[in-house]
C-alpha cells in the first residue's frame, strides 16, 4: 500500500488521505498525507493519544520537474521506529537498509526520502526524531545515499551531512521547497569532498565481513566465499564489473583497515578482481599501508599479471626494508620481486 501511495504523491493525483501506519512505534500512531489542491499536501502525524504532534502543508511540496512536463519531485515520508546505533535509510528504489551510527539514537523518526524525476544516482534522507516529551520532530541527521547506476542499481554508500547546512532544526520550520534546492546544490559540493564525510556501513555488509572473517580464521573455505560472495554486486544478467563499484562501496576513509581486510578476504577467496580494484585504490590513497602492497601484488600475481605483480611485490619489499623489518618479508616476495 505504501509503495502505492508514493506513486500518487510523485505525480500528484491523490485526492484522499492515507494513512500510513508505522508497527512498532512506541509514541507515533499514524502519518496522513491529504491533498490540499493546487500541489499542496498537508502532512498529519499523530501521537497513541490521538494528539495531533505534527500538520503543516510546507513539508511535502510537489515540485513541478524542469526536464520532464506532467511530473513532479518531492519527499516520501515514513515513520520508524530505530535501534540504537542503527540508522534506517530508504534508497532510490525504495529498498529500505539499516546502517551502524554510533551516535544514533532509539526512538520514533520521521524520515524524508528525496525523489527526483530523471535521477538514478542519488537522493538525500532527513531523519528527524521525536521528543514525546515536548510532542516536536527536531532534525537529527542529513545522509546522501548513491546508488549505481551503471549495474544492479544497488546502494552504494550512504554519506552523513552536517544538519546545520539546512538551516532547519525542526519539522516546524521546514521548508520541503526551499531545502529541496539546498539539496540539489549540496550534491555538487559533495561530488568533490565525499572522502571528507563519515560514510556509513550497511549492517548487513559488516555481518557478512564478520563471517567471512571467522570462516577465514578457521580454514574454512566453503564458508569464507559463501559470505564473501554475498558482498558481490549483480543482477540477472550476470555479476557488475568490480570498476563499477567495489571502490565507492567497500572503501571507507575512516576504516582503511578495515578495507584491506576486506580486499585480502576477495583474494582469499578468489574474488582476484575484486581484491586488485579495492588494493589498488588503497596503496594509491595510503602508501604507507605496507601489507596492501603484499595483498595487492598476490591478487595480481593470481591473475597472471606477472609484471604487476611483481611491481607490486618490489614496493612492498622496499617498504618492509625501510622499515627494518626484513626478516618478516615472505619467501614467495623474494621470488616473485
Amino acid at each position: 500500500m505504501f509503495r502505492f501511495l508514493v506513486v500518487l504523491i510523485l505525480v500528484g493525483f491523490m485526492a484522499f488521505g492515507e494513512n500510513i501506519r508505522a508497527d512498532g512505534l512506541r509514541s507515533l500512531d499514524e502519518l496522513r498525507i491529504i491533498n490540499n489542491g493546487a500541489g499542496a499536501q498537508r502532512l498529519q502525524i499523530t501521537d497513541r493519544t490521538g494528539m495531533v504532534v505534527v500538520d503543516t502543508s510546507k513539508a511535502l511540496p510537489l515540485i513541478e520537474n524542469e526536464y520532464s512536463p506532467n511530473s513532479y519531485d518531492g519527499y516520501m515520508a515514513k515513520l520508524l521506529a530505530e535501534r540504537q546505533d542503527r540508522v534506517t535509510i530508504i534508497d532510490l528504489q525504495g529498498e529500505y537498509y539499516s546502517l551502524l551510527s554510533p551516535s544514533a539514537l532509539a526512538g520514533d523518526y520521521l524520515l524524508l526520502s528525496t525523489r527526483e524525476e530523471g535521477n538514478g544516482a542519488y537522493n538525500f534522507n532527513l531523519k528527524f526524531s521525536y521528543d514525546s516529551t515536548a510532542k516536536v520532530f527536531n532534525l537529527t541527521q542529513v545522509l546522501l545515499n548513491e546508488n549505481n547506476p551503471e549495474c544492479d542499481q544497488s546502494l552504494l554508500n550512504t554519506y552523513s551531512i552536517d544538519r546545520e547546512t539546512l538551516g532547519v532544526t525542526s519539522i516546524a520550520n521546514f521548508d520541503g521547497a526551499r531545502v529541496f534546492s539546498v539539496l540539489r546544490e549540496l550534491r555538487l559540493t559533495y561530488q568533490t569532498s565525499a572522502s571528507t564525510l563519515e560514510k556509513l556501513m550497511p549492517e548487513e555488509v559488516a555481518s557478512n565481513f564478520n563471517a567471512a572473517l571467522k570462516a577465514f580464521k578457521a580454514g574454512n573455505a566453503q564458508e569464507l566465499n559463501t559470505h564473501v560472495t554475498y558482498l558481490l554486486a549483480g543482477d540477472d544478467d550476470g555479476s557488475c564489473d568490480p570498476k563499477s563499484y567495489i571502490v565507492k562501496k567497500y572503501y571507507f576513509p575512516q576504516r582503511v583497515g578495515w578495507s584491506n581486510d576486506l580486499g585480502y578476504l576477495f583474494e582469499q577467496a578468489g574474488h582476484y578482481s575484486e581484491a586488485v580494484e579495492l588494493l589498488k585504490h588503497i596503496t594509491r590513497k595510503h602508501p604507507d599501508r605496507i601489507v596492501a602492497y603484499l595483498n595487492l601484488a598476490d591478487a595480481y600475481w593470481a591473475l597472471d599479471e606477472r609484471e604487476r605483480a611483481s611491481e607490486a611485490y618490489a614496493q612492498y619489499y622496499e617498504k618492509m626494508l625501510n622499515a627494518e623489518k626484513k626478516t618478516r618479508i615472505p619467501r614467495r616476495v623474494l621470488e616473485r620481486k
